[in-house]
């Protein structure tokens, strides 16, 4: 299993697409901006086939301080989470190539 970072993505995605690397970029870094922006108003971004990305509420809650042992209340947070379709490895076979 390897890492791919983004500029891997946009050269693979580029490469699949027949666009240059800097349009790839300016579509894919305005996709994200409207995840973000979507997310931001906590609304959910489905991608059918492929997953979703959602905001998990998580509580307040009691944490220590490994090197004091001293406990202190951690507060709530919101946190970006995506949760991936069961058939997402199938997604080029659909709608790739």
């Amino acid at each position: 299993m390897s890492t791919v970072n983004k500029k891997k993505l946009l050269r693979k995605a580029a490469f699949e697409s027949g666009l240059s690397v800097k349009d790839v970029e300016k579509a894919v870094d305005a996709f994200l901006c409207a995840v973000s922006d979507i997310l931001r108003e906590d609304g959910e971004v489905i991608i059918p086939d492929f997953g979703k990305f959602y905001i998990y509420r998580r509580g307040e809650r009691i944490c220590r301080n490994p090197q004091t042992g001293e406990k202190f209340v951690a507060p709530p947070m919101k946190k970006v989470k995506f949760k991936a379709f069961g058939n997402v490895i199938n997604y080029t076979l659909k709608y790739g190539r």
